[in-house]
């Protein structure tokens, strides 16, 4: 494994300060090879893991290194990660019919998709697909309808479309905001839209739909065409149900397994995968996320919430996993590690794997399953 470099010694265009005053040399991050590491990464057997820009390589590739020169080396971490009892979960903004070819082609049980707001167990003919709508299950989504109820054969996405919603976000931000179409298959709850905007004037908008509705920053993309103007930095968002969220999705995941804290993992790019972070053990941060303003910021709030943690830790006697500090319903953070990787997208995601898999041991008698795993990748 390579020598990993500490925050203050990375790429100077991502230890530079950003405009919230923030800088990676002060962010509380853990090499995700070093020995201090490896005691957060033993006891993990369920890994959440954003896709485009963490677990895919540039151009949303498999079998690609992330300078895009041909590789194997992600497959191979998959199959081993498989081999050694470990389940990986992809949480990603992509829709359910992309879902259903990864499940089948990676080998795996479970898709979160459109931002957590669509969930896929199995794939094909046994696909079981629910949805997860935040504050919709509360709301009057069309008149003559009891609270959550969707009008007969329409979905989540077809209800935001005729509500001529994406029309007046799309005029209020002339040049700055459009749909963003990159893949085929039919949604069926999130509208992405690319642009950059200011946050603020999007909530006044929204404020004022008869549907609750979030514009959800899903981080920077690099769109080989576009028309936008004056957008040096171009984002994805996700026009979805207020209250919906990756990090929702995944907490209740965890519940539905029942799962203790110190067994999961969240891994990804982009502020919204931060807050996947919130419920799970521990979180990874890949290299290429390290200069976002709003990853840096979403990770010194979860540094302060763990300081919290550890102090009502210290009054009460308790441990810090066992001071938990709550976020909102259903929303509970763990004291947890932030760890962070040198390598950028898939060569991140490979080094996370090799780090998580020797700290669980694979290639020795028992491993996480009790069988023997195989060699490392």
């Amino acid at each position: 494994m390579a020598q990993h470099p500490s925050p203050a010694n990375l790429p100077a265009s991502a230890g530079q300060a950003d405009p919230t005053g923030l800088t990676l040399s002060t962010l509380p991050l853990i090499p995700v090879g070093s020995p201090e590491a490896r005691a957060c990464l033993e006891g993990v057997t369920h890994v959440y893991t954003d896709l485009d820009g963490t677990l895919f390589a540039p151009g949303g590739r498999l079998l690609a290194s992330h300078a895009g020169e041909p590789s194997t080396a992600t497959a191979e971490a998959l199959v081993a990660c498989k081999r050694t009892g470990i389940e990986v979960i992809i949480v990603t903004g992509r829709n359910g019919m992309q879902g259903n070819e990864l499940l089948r082609i990676l080998d795996l049980d479970t898709f979160i998709g459109e931002l957590g707001c669509l969930r896929m167990d199995g794939f094909g003919a046994k696909a079981r697909i629910s949805y997860e709508l935040g504050d919709w299950e509360h709301a009057v989504l069309d008149s003559g309808l009891a609270p959550g109820v969707l009008p007969e054969g329409v979905t989540p996405y077809q209800l935001i479309e005729r509500s001529g919603v994406l029309d007046r976000l799309t005029a209020a931000f002339p040049g700055r905001l459009e749909v963003h179409r990159p893949y085929p298959g039919e949604r069926m709850v999130t509208h992405p839209l690319r642009g950059n905007v200011d946050g603020e004037k999007v909530v006044r908008l929204l404020a004022d739909e008869a549907l609750p509705l979030t514009l959800l920053d899903n981080g920077q993309i690099h769109p080989q065409t576009h028309t936008l103007v004056d957008c040096p930095e171009i984002h994805i968002y996700h026009l979805m149900p207020r209250g919906a969220s990756k990090a929702l999705a995944v907490a209740h995941d965890i519940a539905l397994r029942g799962l203790a804290p110190e067994r999961t993992l969240a891994i990804g790019d982009a502020r919204a995968d931060m807050e996947m972070g919130e419920h799970t053990g521990s979180l990874v941060v890949l290299a290429n996320a390290l200069p976002s303003a709003a990853v840096q910021e979403a990770l010194r709030a979860r540094a302060e919430r763990a300081e919290r943690a550890e102090q009502q830790a210290g009054r009460g006697g308790a441990t810090a996993t066992e001071a938990v500090a709550e976020t909102g319903p259903g929303r509970a953070e763990p004291a947890a590690a932030t760890l962070y990787t040198e390598g950028s997208t898939a060569d991140g995601w490979v080094e996370f794997a090799h780090a998580l898999l020797t700290a669980k041991g694979a290639g020795q008698e028992g491993g996480a399953s009790g069988r023997r795993p195989g060699p490392l990748f």
